[in-house]
């Protein structure tokens, strides 16, 4: 007798194992993540760029359109914006990004190549700027995402 309840007990506890295998698997596959990496406005959730924000003034960009200082564009580096023949033709051009500094985050698009940029840095528009800045600061580090 002792030896056949061996085998049940045994049999329950492999059971209690497979079976909190198999949840933690069916969790994982849901895509489901714990702590704060996973809340809907961080950029943390996807592979964040950390580098400077500056900006400059807007005008006709390497993507061949016209903007302004007050919309939410930016200049990205070589890097990013790609070594297209025509620059017009860039696949940056037209992108989003997500952009967070120490006052809040900004979507911005892609309208210019930064030249002067290190590869993860961004040169935004001023209205952008001002939205994750003090426009005083000039310069303040940054992380973001593409959108």
């Amino acid at each position: 007798m002792s030896r056949l309840t061996n085998v049940i007990k045994g049999s329950v506890r492999s059971r209690a194992v497979l079976a909190g295998i198999a949840s933690v698997l069916a969790v994982g596959a849901t895509g489901v993540t714990a702590g704060p990496a996973a809340a809907a406005d961080d950029v943390s959730v996807q592979y964040v760029h950390y580098g400077d924000g500056t900006y400059y003034n807007t005008g006709l960009g390497a993507c061949g359109w016209r903007n302004n200082d007050s919309q939410l564009v930016v200049a990205v580096s070589q890097r990013w914006y790609g070594t297209a023949p025509n620059p017009n033709n860039s696949a940056a051009c037209g992108k989003q990004l997500k952009v967070r500094g120490p006052l809040g985050v900004v979507y911005v698009t892609i309208v210019d190549k930064c030249m002067g940029c290190a590869t993860d840095d961004l040169d935004l528009s001023p209205a952008a700027f001002r939205q994750i800045a003090n426009i005083s600061q000039g310069r303040v580090s940054i992380r973001w995402v593409w959108a």
